[in-house]
């Protein structure tokens, strides 16, 4: 399993809030890091499904939530009622263009846009823990339409 660090410290994160470590808990944190994309809960669900696996919506939403508080999964608010989750990796923090047509989500990577936020930090005395960037707008397609 490629995963084993981040499973290992959801495992620890159960374990430490006295919580099961279940067969759903375990599947559901296999699919999040096996997609390789933004995912929506409904989808992860549905993929569950697919699988076989026989899971509530509560129980991914539940858990969902506690793989964000864990720290393994980043909650992007895309809209107003609009949710999309993505696992993560330590060290590789990216930002987001979002088309608010059609939905569609771009990561990117800025070295000037991560020098310039150190930058702000050191002026103002500032210790990081992560950010969050997003710029809404229209994809080409949408923009042409």
């Amino acid at each position: 399993m490629a995963h084993l660090p981040e499973r290992d410290q959801f495992l620890r994160f159960l374990r430490g809030r006295g919580m099961r470590v279940t067969q759903e808990r375990l599947a559901l944190f296999d699919e999040i890091y096996d997609q390789h994309q933004h995912i929506d809960a409904d989808c992860l669900l549905e993929a569950m499904q697919h699988n076989g696996m026989k899971i509530s919506r509560a129980t991914v939403y539940r858990n969902l939530d506690l793989m964000v508080e864990c720290g393994l999964v980043r909650k992007h608010r895309l809209g107003r009622n609009r949710y999309l989750f993505e696992h993560i990796h330590a060290g590789q923090e990216h930002d987001h263009l979002v088309c608010t047509r059609c939905g569609r989500v771009v990561e990117f990577v800025s070295p000037g846009i991560a020098a310039m936020q150190a930058e702000i930090c050191r002026a103002h005395g500032f210790v990081p823990a992560r950010h969050n960037l997003q710029i809404q707008g229209l994809c080409t397609g949408c923009a042409e339409k």
